[in-house]
This record gives C-alpha cells, sequence and structure tokens, in this order.
C-alpha cells in the first residue's frame, strides 16, 4: 500500500528552445527543470512559469510520500495502471528520495477515486 499525497497549488509543465538560457524560477514547491539536446523543459506552479515558454498548464501534483529505496521496483507502476485504467493522463517525475505525477485538475477526482480503488491512501 501506497500513501500519495495532494500538493496545494496548480502546476504547468513548460518547455523553451534547447538553447534557450536556463531559467530561474524561484518556487518553494516542487519545481523541475530538464534540458536535452533537443529541448529545455520543466515543471513549475503555474504562477512561476518561465517568460516565452509554451506552457501545458491545469496539473495538480500528487507527491508519493516515501523515501523509497532507489532498488524497489514498480512504485510508479502501482498507481499509474489504475489511472490508466481510469483513464486519467498522467505526466510522471522522480527525485532520489521519491515520486511524483501530475494529473489534469479537471480529473484529479478521478485519480482520487482510482487510486483509493487500487488499495492506496491518498491524503490531503
Amino acid at each position: 500500500m501506497l500513501t500519495l499525497k495532494v500538493l496545494p497549488g496548480t502546476y504547468v509543465v513548460w518547455q523553451l528552445p534547447s538553447n534557450a538560457p536556463t531559467p530561474t524560477i524561484n518556487a518553494s514547491t516542487l519545481t523541475v527543470v530538464i534540458r536535452t539536446a533537443d529541448e529545455l523543459s520543466g515543471v513549475c506552479e503555474a504562477s512561476h512559469a518561465p517568460a516565452g515558454a509554451v506552457i501545458n498548464d491545469g496539473w495538480r501534483c500528487l507527491q508519493f510520500v516515501g523515501p523509497f529505496d532507489l532498488s524497489l521496483p514498480g512504485i510508479m507502476a502501482q498507481v499509474a495502471t489504475p489511472l490508466a485504467q481510469a483513464g486519467v493522463p498522467i505526466f510522471t517525475l522522480a527525485t532520489y528520495n521519491t515520486d511524483y505525477l501530475l494529473v489534469p485538475s479537471a480529473r484529479l477526482a478521478d485519480a482520487y477515486n482510482a487510486i483509493q480503488q487500487a488499495g492506496h491512501v491518498m491524503s490531503d
């Protein structure tokens, strides 16, 4: 059984060209910036989205209550599978200690129900 908590606020997934300068995002909540050869993208609270970025907005963030050992398999799959079966889109992230997933704000109740029906705990 896993426990997930809903983080406050609304999040965006954003993208900039791969050669853009790395934005400085001064947020106290979840902030992710990833650069590849093809793009510069990230996730942050909606109010901190970088100027000029392509924005996909309206996401809520669920945090897996950890920490989890990096060698444990299937942590995300235990939640991603029931969400897929319920037709809830997800955007996944991971840190050293735990995992996060974003769900569309409009589908938060559906996600909450699917996760609980799979035997996991949701906390606010």
